[in-house]
């Protein structure tokens, strides 16, 4: 790993260019999908470069591309928990994203997915970000 102009991180993998083309691809995943399926929330923690690296940021995002709502917040060991809730392929497709935007050489964010369990729905209205 090294640093290019103007510091930005270089990642060996590259396969989403950058944050905005990361949100573009998770929602033509979501694209398509019965946004008016059964809904489905999940809690997930991301651990690795979570915290001060925009990841919260790019979190609420992705879920506005994808269509899920929820919140993400910062906890104090470091790690990074979140609640999203959709249907099945709106969850999958804004977990592919928080993937893409691990693998993008030009984020600082390199989140690797520790837990995820199902919870039960609370019907938010937006994804919001907590501090």
């Amino acid at each position: 790993m090294g640093f290019v102009w103007p510091w930005k991180r270089q990642k060996k993998v590259n396969q989403v260019p950058d944050e905005m083309a990361a949100a573009a691809h998770a929602a033509s995943l979501a694209e398509g999908t019965d946004a008016e399926g059964p809904k489905r929330r999940l809690e997930l923690r991301y651990s690795g470069k979570v915290q001060a690296v925009g990841f919260r940021f790019q979190a609420q995002m992705l879920a506005q591309s994808v269509g899920v709502t929820g919140w993400v917040k910062n906890l104090d060991d470091g790690d990074v928990l979140l609640e999203v809730e959709g249907t099945a392929a709106q969850l999958s497709a804004y977990k592919k994203g928080i993937e893409d935007l691990s693998q993008s050489r030009n984020t600082w964010i390199d989140a690797r997915l520790v837990s995820e369990r199902e919870v039960p729905c609370v019907h938010d209205t937006k994804f919001r970000v907590q501090y």
